[in-house]
Formats: structure tokens, C-alpha cells, sequence
């Protein structure tokens, strides 16, 4: 359960940052596994959310947005990633927004497992608590414990309603922000399928895609590929470098899984994916 907020210091390393925003229901330790493949020469910040109390309406995007950017203040300085997953993404990209005057220029933004865009496919939050778990699992949002299914309601689902209320009934937009922004997704994620990052990479007008593989908690269950990910997004060319034309021919060959596509604007389904399952 929730005992935020707090800003948690995983890992206390060299000068590159790495600032962790997490997924609906999640909270600073759900990186705790990606915190063990770390290198001494990065630090780990992850920031805890908002306890859900009681009372009171719960915070929207833009307030999420806010309450990270002063939660993190010390932390948002390059050079470095801000690593959003899931809600996270979408708060992290709403940070870069709001905050785009203040954002240095050599810290990256990378969008893991971003929901999908717009209005919320599948109304989650109106669910019973025995439906909303159901769903959450089929749709792998949520981490899979070997607990009673009333214990995992009471742990998990508070939490879980009350972040995704920060969606309400719009959802987010992605729009291209001024930090560059890199795509990370699973193989196997049903929630933010394939094709809905390769949309994503087009509106977000971001520098590449890379994947995981996985299901949608890959953050969790796959630390180790995750890891390589953003180390290679943090050895990618100086931002200064123009940005290449795509080439009017076909599209590079599909890279394996785990394995990075472009660091430019154009992105690569990863091998193998099939179609993307319909919204739900």
C-alpha cells in the first residue's frame, strides 16, 4: 500500500540521472527490480505517488504533472532520462508541456508503455472491484501475486482507480514536446499494442522506438532488457545533430526483440508482432 508521497533515492551513483515516474497502481519500489542492473554510473530517483485518502477528488494530469515536477525539482537536470511507464508516460509527457521553459536540454524523455491516446477505450474506473481486477489482468496493468483475490482488491485496487481517474474521460493527447523523446514498448503488450506505438512515434515526432520483450510490465518483468534499452537510448548521437530525411524507399528491416530500431524519427514494429488487438 501507498505510504507517499516521497521522492525515493534507488540507487545513489555517477552524474547521469535516471527519474522514474510509475504506472496506475504502481508506486516508487515498482523499479526496484530495474534499480538491480543498474550501473554505478547512473543514479535512480523514482518518485511515489499521491496516498488516495478518503476524501477528495483525485488529481487529474496536469496536477500530477505539477506535483512531480516540484516533488523532482532537484532532479530534473541533465544529463539524464525521465523514464515514464504507462500513466507515468503520459504525466511525464504532460510535465514536458507545462514545463518545456525549464527543461534542459540533455534530459531525454522516454514514454514506456504509454496508454492510448484519446478517450479511454474501456471504462475501468466504472468497474466492480471482481470485474476491474479481471479486466486489469487481461490487459496485464497489473502485477501477477500469488495472493486471495481480496487481498490483491484491497492492496492493489485503490490505487489503481484512483490513478486511473488522472486519465478522466478524455485521456491524454500526445503532441511533440521540445525535450527529445524516445518510445519504449513490449513485444507482447496488449494495453499499448505495437501499432499504437508506431502512431505514437509519428504524432510525438519522436527519435526512435525500441522493444522490450514482454507484456505491458516489462519494466518489471524484463529489467535486464529494459536496462539495455535506455542505455542505448543514453548513448544516442548529440542532440544538436540534424535530424535525417527519411529516405522515400521502404522501411528498414524489423530489428529483433530487445534490440534497438532507429534513433531518428522513423520507428520499426518489432519482429514478429502481429496485428494490434482493437481497443477494449
Amino acid at each position: 500500500m501507498r505510504t507517499g508521497p516521497d521522492r525515493l533515492v534507488l540507487r545513489e551513483g555517477g552524474p547521469y540521472r535516471l527519474v522514474c515516474l510509475p504506472y496506475a497502481g504502481g508506486s516508487a519500489r515498482s523499479f526496484t527490480r530495474l534499480v538491480r542492473q543498474v550501473t554505478e554510473d547512473w543514479t535512480v530517483v523514482a518518485a511515489q505517488p499521491p496516498a488516495a485518502h478518503a476524501h477528495g477528488t483525485p488529481p487529474d494530469l496536469d496536477e500530477l504533472a505539477d506535483f512531480y515536477a516540484d516533488l523532482l525539482a532537484t532532479d530534473l537536470a541533465g544529463p539524464g532520462i525521465v523514464l515514464g511507464h504507462s500513466l507515468g508516460a503520459a504525466v511525464a509527457h504532460r510535465m514536458a508541456q507545462r514545463h518545456a521553459a525549464n527543461w534542459p536540454a540533455d534530459l531525454r524523455l522516454v514514454l514506456s508503455a504509454p496508454p492510448r491516446p484519446g478517450p479511454p477505450g474501456y471504462a475501468l474506473a466504472g468497474l466492480d472491484d471482481h470485474s476491474l481486477l479481471s479486466a486489469a489482468r487481461a490487459r496485464g496493468i497489473v502485477p501477477e501475486l500469488e495472493l486471495p483475490d481480496e487481498l490483491v482488491i484491497r492492496l492493489l485496487l485503490p490505487g489503481l482507480r484512483r490513478d486511473l481517474a488522472a486519465l478522466g474521460g478524455t485521456g491524454w493527447t500526445p503532441e511533440p514536446v521540445s525535450p527529445p523523446v524516445h518510445l519504449l514498448g513490449g513485444t507482447d503488450d496488449v494495453a499499448s499494442p505495437p501499432a499504437v506505438l508506431t502512431e505514437l512515434a509519428d504524432q510525438l515526432a519522436a527519435r526512435g522506438t525500441r522493444w522490450v520483450p514482454g507484456g505491458h510490465l516489462f519494466v518489471m518483468d524484463q529489467p535486464e532488457a529494459t536496462y539495455a534499452a535506455l542505455r542505448k537510448i543514453a548513448g544516442c548521437a548529440p542532440l544538436a545533430r540534424p535530424r535525417p530525411v527519411a529516405p522515400p524507399t521502404s522501411a528498414p528491416p524489423a530489428a529483433a526483440a530487445g534490440t534497438a530500431v532507429a534513433d531518428t524519427a522513423g520507428t520499426t514494429a518489432p519482429a514478429g508482432a502481429g496485428p494490434a488487438p482493437a481497443p477494449g
